[in-house]
Order: structure tokens, then sequence, then C-alpha cells
């Protein structure tokens, strides 16, 4: 089920099953905010292949400003702190569950390199795997979460449908990218599977998860 970011909200004494931690409670500007600091990381990496301008620099000049002014919001809006902390949580276990995936095909050798530990290397930190994984499962993962919950997407079926969108994205990246699969995989078979069907994983987890604890709040 897609619930439409732009849907009216309830009229008093009305029973709409919306959760706590729904998007129809904020305004369009907090919501908007959410959502573009919600997909800052996993674009800046993509935009880091081109070659143009490093990690480090876009994380510095444009993440952490956004950053900030995320942080303005989560001190005067509950509402907003609510929805973001759910939606990182679940996007980081969606992304663990995802990873399950993948590491497989590392431990079976069907893909020659994790990509991972990179983005902590690019981004200057050590250890690089350490910063790596954080920026997957807090930026990536969590990020990409509170878009779909800022959005105002809910359910298995929109989750798999978001998840397949941010993979054309990065299969995109990889095509089109001069540097993008020597900085992050080169498109084989195996990583073709573990892209399309990682971020199914991902979306349908995500999704789920979001359905779910709205179910148990009503």
């Amino acid at each position: 089920m897609i619930t439409s970011p732009g849907r009216a909200g309830p009229t008093p004494g009305q029973t709409t099953g919306v959760p706590m931690a729904d998007c129809r409670g904020l305004g369009r500007r907090e919501r908007l905010l959410l959502m573009t600091v919600g997909a800052t990381p996993v674009s800046l990496v993509g935009a880091s292949t081109f070659g143009v301008v490093d990690l480090k620099t876009l994380a510095v000049g444009v993440l952490l400003p956004g950053l900030l002014a995320l942080a303005v919001l989560l001190t005067v809006s509950r509402r907003s702190r609510r929805l973001t902390a759910e939606a990182v949580i679940a996007g980081v276990v969606a992304t663990f569950v995802y990873d399950l995936f993948r590491w497989a095909f590392l431990a079976f050798g069907w893909m020659d390199r994790d990509p991972i530990p990179h983005i902590g290397t690019a981004l200057g930190l050590s250890p690089g795997w350490v910063f790596g994984y954080l920026w997957r499962f807090v930026g990536n993962g969590g990020g990409l979460a509170l878009f779909y919950y800022a959005f105002g997407l809910r359910g298995v079926v929109a989750g798999v449908a978001f998840g397949l969108v941010v993979c054309e994205g990065l299969i995109a990246v990889l095509v089109y990218s001069p540097h993008g699969q020597q900085t992050l995989f080169p498109l084989v078979p195996a990583t073709y599977v573990v892209a399309i069907v990682g971020h199914v994983i991902y979306g349908a987890v995500l999704g789920a998860i979001h359905l779910t604890r709205s179910r148990r709040r009503y």
C-alpha cells in the first residue's frame, strides 16, 4: 500500500490508523528536509565516483550542513524525532538483512571484493571498514529509510518498489560513472544478482517493519 504524501489529515475524532511516526503529522518543509538529508549519504557516494569532488569534501560541504539542519528540526519537533528514530532503526535492520545475503556472495568468492571499507578510506578515516560500515548502515540504510518514511510510503509492495528504484540508481552510477565500477564493484552476473535481490530484501524488510509497527499501535 502506498500512502499519498499529500493526503489531508484526519478530522477530530476520526480513526485513521495513522501511527505516531507517520509523516502526515509533519509539514511539507519538515518532510522535504527529512527526505533530502535521508537521500544525501547514498547520493554522495555515487557522486564521488565521477571523480570531480571526493567523498570527504562532499561529506563536509554537503552532508554536514544537512545534518546540522536536521539537528535543529529534531530539537523543535517531537514528531520528527519519533519518525527519524524509527526510520533509522528500521533502515539499519533492513541493511543488515540485505548484507547477510551479500556477505554470502563474498564468503563463497562470487564477489571479488567488499566495496564498503573504501567508503571509510575515502573519508580519510581509520579503520576504513568501521567507518565504511557505519556510513552504510546509518547513512545509506538509515538515510534511505528516512526518505521512505518521510515520503509517506508503507507496506512490503511499496518497500520492494522503493528498493528497486534505488537499485536502478546504483546500476546507473556503475554504468555511466567513469570510476563507478572501479570504486564500487564491477557489473557481472553475480553482482547484478546481489544488487537486485539485495535491494528487494532491503525494501521488503523496511516495508514490513513500518507496516508491522503501524498495526501494533492500532
